[in-house]
């Protein structure tokens, strides 16, 4: 079964936004970047929400992924 132009769109946006996470996270948590905006504590629980996110955003695009393959074997 061939995956619609919709699904194939909604995986590849999960993906990138899995990808533009973790650089946020990257750039806030081990660069300088934007730290006359972001300093301290912020600029810490900033890295830790997008790095939560991104791990919450690959967890289901493993879990979606995981359905479709169940679903296929049926």
């Amino acid at each position: 079964m061939k995956k619609s132009p919709i699904e194939l769109i909604n995986l590849v946006f999960s993906g990138l936004m899995v990808l533009i996470t973790l650089a946020g996270a990257i750039v806030f948590l081990f660069t300088d970047l934007m730290s006359d905006r972001a300093y301290g504590n912020k600029r810490i629980i900033l890295g830790v929400v997008f790095f939560a996110y991104a791990i919450y955003r690959s967890y289901r695009m493993y879990t979606a992924l995981k359905k479709e393959k169940e679903e296929k074997r049926l």
